[in-house]
């Protein structure tokens, strides 16, 4: 029995030592020239943008939903990295950046749906926001111009509308080529 264990012992010492040593060439064995990641093209562009509050005529589009789409632009603009850096309405860093776009937003229609209905029924009471989106350069030559919806149609609260108008604003702006 103890010629076993020893016998067994000697296998393991064995396979431990293979291990180890399969592990140690893994390390000083020289890896083939990596090439470096290649950037993302949403990264590629030497834009900047500053992004404006929504245009909207006066009690048109309530206080909140206007700040929640600017606010939430700003948020999923800074999210798509398609741009060197995100600026607010106003910022003064901006007037030195040399290829700055200026999204703005300019309200279409708004319809201020009710999340009760929307429980109670699933045709009814759903919260629309449309604009129209812009980027345009200093000297105002077009780059993107969209009409864009947000919608909330089911569940959750009107305000939700605000959110996913910029992210389809967002995305639209990743998926163009300027």
């Amino acid at each position: 029995m103890s010629s076993q264990r020893g016998g067994l012992r000697s296998l393991m010492a064995a396979a431990l030592m293979l291990t180890l040593l399969a592990g140690a060439s893994a390390f000083t064995q020289e890896k083939p020239a990596e090439k470096p990641a290649a950037k993302p093209a949403a990264t590629a562009t030497p834009w900047a943008v500053q992004i404006e509050p929504v245009s909207a005529e006066e009690g048109q589009l309530p206080p909140d939903f206007a700040m929640a789409i600017y606010e939430k632009l700003i948020e999923e603009v800074g999210k798509t990295n398609k741009f060197q850096q995100v600026f607010r309405s106003g910022d003064r860093r901006a007037t030195d950046v040399p290829n700055l776009l200026i999204l703005t937003t300019k309200l279409e229609k708004f319809e201020r749906g009710s999340q009760t209905k929307r429980a109670v029924t699933t045709v009814a009471g759903a919260t629309k926001v449309t604009v129209v989106a812009q980027l345009t350069t200093r000297d105002s030559h077009i780059k993107m111009s969209k009409k864009v919806a947000g919608t909330v149609r089911l569940f959750g609260e009107n305000i939700k509308a605000t959110q996913f108008l910029a992210k389809n604003i967002a995305n639209l702006i990743n998926e163009s080529s300027f």
